[in-house]
């Protein structure tokens, strides 16, 4: 009886965790040929992790080894901002009910901008957009991304 109920804590245990981390946000920044591309990590917590990442370029010759200046940092949201950036990805779902946004961009600086959750992604939300709930998604993301200050160039 005792090894059962162990067990059964033990796959509750199991199903909650992977649920908790699959329940996460992704925002991902692709980077250009001159700015750097970022991932950020919105958790149910509220937490809040993001990568910065430079852009890899060739090195035709040098004796130098490039440098890796990937950052990471992390701050914690508010309950209330949590749950609006969660309910905007919700009422947008099912991410694969619009169609690719293209727009034109510069060679040098264009980036795009998805929304990764669930195993979804959006279409691009650097792109203009005509559907309300991608529109209201966008300024969330777009809000975030300008409170962490995220530096691309350099």
């Amino acid at each position: 009886m005792i090894k059962q109920s162990f067990i059964t804590v033990a796959i509750i245990f199991g199903i909650v965790s992977a649920s908790t981390n699959k329940d996460s946000i992704r925002i991902v920044n692709s980077g250009s040929t001159n700015t750097a591309g970022y991932t950020i990590t919105v958790e149910r917590t509220g937490s809040v992790t993001w990568i910065v990442a430079p852009r890899v370029r060739p090195v035709i010759s040098s004796t130098t080894p490039a440098s890796s200046t990937t950052t990471r940092n992390s701050i914690q949201l508010s309950a209330s901002r949590t749950n609006a950036i969660f309910e905007a990805v919700q009422q947008t779902l099912p991410f694969t009910q619009y169609k690719p946004v293209f727009c034109v961009k510069s060679v040098s600086f264009g980036t795009t901008l998805h929304v990764q959750y669930r195993g979804e992604q959006t279409p691009d939300l650097s792109c203009p957009l005509k559907d309300e709930r991608l529109i209201i998604l966008s300024k969330y993301v777009q809000s975030l991304i300008a409170d962490l200050h995220i530096q691309t160039f350099g």
